[in-house]
């Protein structure tokens, strides 16, 4: 027989826990050293499936108190000042305590169809969160998430005999999203880190009877890391918990030196670090220690949406998903191995442009607005299509504001909203809290190369070329030659040859001089500071002339006044960035210090200092 864990430290405690010690199920404390156990709930009934309120001051949890039905009940930490929340037959099982306040439990547990409502923790408001279908249950586990807008659920198909994980509005609207659908895998006992960027889960291999935690990020569901316990933890993992900092996990699992073949006495507590390294033992004994949950105040932050654009040639995947040239890398790819930053991407889709495409040479750099206005505030897109808009959706916690990153086109379709359409659908308000333009031509493009020939048909290449394009004798000018002589497009129509003007607020051709030009901040209206909750613009390029398309500091190869990638306004930011690989232009957003620029901006709501000070503390992807 094992002997007792001696208990001789007055630690605090730091979790909370089941035993069935004391010959029924109870809720105990102990500190996160095993020391200090005590049994809290020290009651004839049986106790089961304790949480801990946002606020870290009360425990809810599941008895028997009150037969026929287990039921939901509310204590303080230290036992007293019992309240039950919910009445009825069956079993009321898994609560689990939201940072809105609101309260999810599983009914009626252990039987087909059994689904989870939520409830107010004085009782009022019972509502049915999943509708499982004829073959399913949902009561594997659940846990909320966006700051308990959100729930994660594990839902049991009987036919396949298999648990997957699905995410769901916690107010019951909508169809629920299927995260995990792994084969030969079930996932179950999903838990949400208390800063709400994490989820983690037991995968329970049905082939070899594997078992084993995996972590995931919420932003996006993308596997951090899995951590294979190690003896004598064993399988069987009945409850995961993330600990008080979210720094590691309190796991309750079968554990080999303990005799006998009966699963539920052979449960042990043990803590484990986030990597999966420094696993300690918190009990040790011949009775089951189940369901550890950490007594802190639930932390979950607002996750920051943010809508990354696109630009002329190259769509979502080409400029947001996927890698440009060898050794480059891509935003997905960067926020899938920094988890812990609180980002939400959306990647805007819009139509392309290129000779190939011809059905689009009509759209204009307006038209990519709308579409962006449509994103964030709802309504109809440029195609007339109904969009629910990112501001307006509960899945993206009530956000007030989004973040907003454009690379080259994208950065002035967004400044086109920013200027002309932003909070026209939402009563005027200022809807973005970041700005972060890459590679923008602010003031244009220039020469043959970029805007072709005087027979352009692109409306939208005709817009950022300021209605002309170069000559051979414009081409050969010395910078600073603010006029030389350009060949307007005969295929412009209304308002292109003054799309850079009407955007800046001044002839784009002044750049040349900039101490002529009038109103510069016109280029970044409503901008931070000068608008306490304005927007924070920062224009990102690539140092010296590298960039062929939208230039850098000053102007470059044909000089027409308008190749220039920094920006006027005294309230934005620009900052240049060195070592992007050959192909500038089309790398630049696949260059990690820019990833690292843009992200940390929109994290810390304020630009780095520089480059090398942006990138620090972030895990290089791959």
């Amino acid at each position: 027989m094992l002997a007792t864990l001696l208990l001789i430290c007055g630690c605090g405690a730091s979790l909370v826990f089941v035993s069935d010690r004391d010959g029924r199920d109870q809720i105990y404390s102990m500190a996160g050293n095993g020391f200090n156990q005590r049994n809290l709930s020290n009651n004839s009934s049986y106790e089961h499936f304790p949480d801990i309120s946002p606020d870290a001051t009360k425990i809810v949890f599941s008895s028997f108190r009150n037969p026929p039905g287990e039921n939901i009940y509310i204590m303080d930490l230290d036992g007293q000042n019992v309240q039950q929340v919910t009445t009825g037959i069956g079993q009321r099982t898994r609560p689990r305590w939201a940072p809105n306040g609101l309260i999810a439990f599983a009914h009626p547990s252990y039987t087909p169809g059994a689904r989870i409502w939520a409830i107010q923790s004085d009782g009022s408001g019972l509502a049915a969160v999943t509708s499982p279908g004829p073959n399913e249950s949902d009561d594997s586990g659940h846990d909320f998430y966006d700051a308990g807008r959100m729930l994660v659920f594990s839902r049991f198909d009987s036919t396949t005999q298999k648990r997957d994980l699905y995410a769901t509005k916690s107010d019951g609207t909508g169809a629920p999203q299927r995260i995990t659908n792994t084969p030969d895998i079930s996932e179950v006992l999903p838990v949400v880190s208390h800063d709400g960027r994490l989820l983690a889960y037991r995968a329970f291999y049905h082939g070899t009877g594997r078992d084993a935690i995996r972590i995931v990020s919420t932003g996006n569901w993308v596997l951090v890391r899995e951590i294979t316990l190690q003896p004598p933890a064993d399988i069987n993992i009945s409850g995961i918990s993330f600990r008080g900092d979210d720094g590691g996990l309190y796991v309750s699992v079968q554990a080999t030196d303990v005799p006998g073949t009966n699963v539920g006495i052979r449960q042990e507590i043990f803590s484990i670090a986030i990597d999966g390294q420094n696993q300690q033992r918190l009990t040790t004994n011949e009775t089951g220690d189940t369901w550890p949950v950490a007594i802190a105040a639930t932390r979950q932050g607002e996750v920051l949406p943010v809508l990354f654009v696109h630009g002329h040639t190259g769509g979502k995947d080409a400029a947001w998903e996927n890698p440009g040239s060898a050794g480059t890398t891509s935003v997905k790819a960067a926020l899938e191995a920094n988890p812990s930053l609180p980002i939400r991407p959306v990647y805007l889709s819009l139509p392309l442009h290129g000779s190939s495409l011809p059905e689009n040479f009509g759209r204009s750099i307006a038209d990519d607005a709308t579409d962006i206005l449509a994103a964030i505030e709802g309504g109809n897109d440029s195609n007339n299509q109904p969009q629910t808009g990112i501001l307006n959706d509960p899945a993206y916690g009530g956000a007030a504001k989004v973040a907003l990153v454009g690379y080259s086109q994208g950065a002035i379709s967004s400044r086109y909203y920013l200027k002309n359409l932003m909070g026209s659908r939402l009563t005027g308000r200022i809807t973005v809290s970041e700005f972060v333009a890459l590679a923008a031509p602010t003031h244009g493009v220039g020469g043959s190369f970029s805007c072709g020939n005087e027979n352009e048909p692109d409306r939208s290449t005709r817009q950022l070329c300021g209605g002309m394009t170069a000559t051979l004798s414009s081409q050969a000018l010395p910078c600073g030659s603010c006029f030389p002589p350009l060949v307007p497009f005969t295929t412009n129509g209304a308002g292109d040859a003054a799309f850079l003007n009407d955007l800046n607020g001044h002839d784009y051709r002044l750049n040349c001089n900039e101490s002529t030009i009038p109103s510069p901040a016109l280029e970044a209206p409503r901008s931070r500071p000068g608008v306490p909750d304005g927007v924070l613009y920062v224009n990102l390029y690539a140092s010296g002339n590298e960039d062929p398309v939208v230039g850098g500091q000053t102007q470059s190869l044909d000089c027409l006044g308008r190749r220039l990638a920094r920006n006027h306004a005294p309230n934005a930011g620009n900052m240049e960035i060195t070592g992007t690989p050959i192909n500038v232009h089309g790398n630049f957003p696949h260059h990690w210090p820019t990833i690292c620029v843009a992200l940390k901006t929109i994290v810390n709501h304020q630009a780095p200092a520089d480059q090398t000070t942006a990138c620090q503390g972030l895990t290089p992807s791959p």
